[in-house]
């Protein structure tokens, strides 16, 4: 909690005392209305602390050292990602070339996530996920909020304790799953794991195929066509991918024209239905490829 303190403004500091800051995992900052933390699924306004334009401003150049060109090339992604995995999101105007965003410019808000590891919260799932040579192709779907990124970085973790032969690739695009800062994991996913940060997932299967031989990929978040067929083609490559989508459940995941064929195809051996709770990654129901519930 160091790094966010680091970057707040003494206002929220101090309104944050009331709360158990250690389980803070979002911050909502937004111009001229009160600052709102997030704990366990629950929201907390710190009705003291209104936010001005110039404290947004403050936030990003201290998340940047003030060196805004260093993280340029991820705000105009529309966020940053800090040491410990932190990442905050930007609202704002964008400032366009050419139909790419080369900047943002009059920032109006901020989502700041706080990562947090969980050690254990994968075990639940272990026996449908892990076999006595290998884990499974498994695609875990949720809502935002719902544990995603906490409950892979766990499974990351206890996939190095239990096969410590396999090569884990990580393909962590935001920066969020092992939280890598200048080369360094600031959060463990265990011994046998290389992590690829920042680029986008296609490079990340294309190029660590190729040259960093995982035994399993791990990978939030997939999204695009271009996700999608590089998935399909690690799975027919004999390698096991664990990923994560967007989507309350199956039958949202079945509308997407690109994630419904990796469905109808058969490319996952298990699927894990989460939802929001208490704690990180409640599960709702796994299911076989076949979609029948275990």
């Amino acid at each position: 909690m160091d790094t966010l303190c680091a970057i707040l403004p003494d206002k929220i500091k101090q309104a944050l005392h009331s709360l158990p800051l250690a389980q803070v995992y979002e911050l909502r900052l937004r111009t001229n209305v009160p600052v709102t933390a997030f704990i366990e699924g629950r929201s907390f306004p710190l009705s003291t602390v209104d936010i001005t334009y110039e404290d947004l401003e403050n936030i990003i150049h201290k998340a940047a050292e003030y060196a805004i060109y260093a993280v340029l090339d991820q705000m105009v992604k529309g966020f940053i990602t800090i040491r410990g995995g932190i990442r905050i999101g930007i609202a704002g105007e964008l400032v366009m070339d050419r139909e790419q965003v080369v900047a943002i410019k009059h920032i109006s808000s901020l989502c700041i996530r706080v990562p947090h590891q969980v050690k254990n919260c994968a075990c639940a799932l272990l026996p449908y996920l892990f076999t006595d040579q290998r884990p499974v192709s498994t695609l875990i779907v949720a809502p935002p909020g719902a544990g995603k990124t906490t409950l892979l970085r766990d499974l990351a973790w206890q996939i190095s304790q239990r096969y410590p032969s396999l090569n884990t690739l990580i393909l962590d695009e935001r920066g969020e799953l092992a939280a890598c800062y200048q080369g360094e994991n600031q959060l463990d996913v265990g011994q046998n794991c290389d992590v690829i940060t920042g680029g986008t997932k296609s490079f990340g299967f294309e190029n660590g195929l190729r040259s960093l031989r995982p035994d399993v990929i791990i990978t939030d978040e997939i999204a695009t066509a271009e996700d999608v067929a590089m998935l399909q083609r690690a799975v027919r490559s004999g390698v096991v991918v664990i990923a994560s989508v967007h989507a309350a459940d199956l039958g949202e995941v079945r509308t997407k024209p690109d994630l419904g064929l990796l469905i109808n195809q058969g490319v996952f051996e298990r699927y894990v239905v989460l939802r929001m709770g208490e704690r990180a990654g409640e599960v709702v129901a796994v299911f076989n490829r076949g979609l029948q519930r275990l």
